[in-house]
């Protein structure tokens, strides 16, 4: 029988980066992060008529929900975002950052951290498995979206390195989404999804849940269950590298 991998260079290095004091490469992707988070809140309080029909089937969901579930609120304002424009790996890392920030009481400083941070990591996974056929079956943001989303959750959550792994672990198992969704409403709804899946995935490390050590980069993980081309050193090759994201 296949023994499970009890350690991983990839879950490491991306840990490291989500909760790691921020370079000063960082400072372009941490801007980046204050502009968008400013721009999500403008939306929020100002709404169009695209992001509320395409959002319409969870708000029943939403008024039945207390103010308090996060992951709700991650799930609706990650379809919302999605539905504006283009998306980016950024979308979901904003909403489930601006959730958990909300529902937790992080300053703006330290969501634009966690957003900087979380899409980075989104950014360095997507390097290390980009490919044709990769986005030719699977939607690129959700995906990938919910590993950097789930680490910048981690990171305002103020989780250890262990909890962190396992919240990533977690989240590696909920990578979904189909390129097939692109410009339809289940496409912004996947989008949320994944913001959403973040938040529970770091609330239940936090609380004593595990996962395998190597969810990403082992044997029956997420890059060999649905990538077609997998380049570790894009991301453990990376800790002291540039940053990819922000520029």
């Amino acid at each position: 029988m296949h023994e499970a991998a009890a350690h991983s260079a990839v879950s490491e290095a991306l840990v490291t980066l989500a909760l790691a004091p921020l370079p000063n490469e960082a400072q372009g992707a941490v801007e980046a992060a204050r502009r968008a988070l400013q721009e999500s809140r403008e939306h929020a309080s100002s709404g169009d008529g695209v992001s509320r029909r395409l959002t319409q089937p969870l708000q029943p969901l939403a008024e039945r929900a207390s103010s308090n579930d996060a992951r709700l609120r991650a799930w609706t304002l990650g379809a919302q975002l999605a539905a504006r424009g283009e998306p980016s790996l950024a979308t979901p890392v904003l909403a489930a950052a601006v959730a958990a920030g909300e529902r937790f009481g992080a300053s703006g400083d330290a969501i634009a951290a966690a957003v900087a941070a979380g899409t980075e990591a989104a950014t360095r996974v997507l390097a290390a498995l980009d490919s044709s056929d990769y986005r030719a079956r699977w939607n690129v943001v959700s995906s990938i979206g919910v590993l950097g989303a789930t680490l910048a959750v981690a990171r305002l959550l103020q989780l250890d390195a262990p909890r962190t792994r396992h919240a990533l672990g977690v989240a590696a198992t909920q990578a979904a989404g189909l390129a097939r969704n692109a410009g339809t409403a289940l496409e912004a709804i996947e989008i949320g999804k994944a913001a959403a899946d973040a938040i529970e995935a770091a609330l239940i490390a936090k609380h004593g849940f595990t996962s395998a050590a190597a969810a990403i980069d082992g044997r029956r993980g997420l890059a060999a269950l649905m990538a077609y081309r997998f380049d570790a050193g894009q991301i453990v090759g990376r800790v002291d590298a540039a940053w990819l994201s922000g520029a």
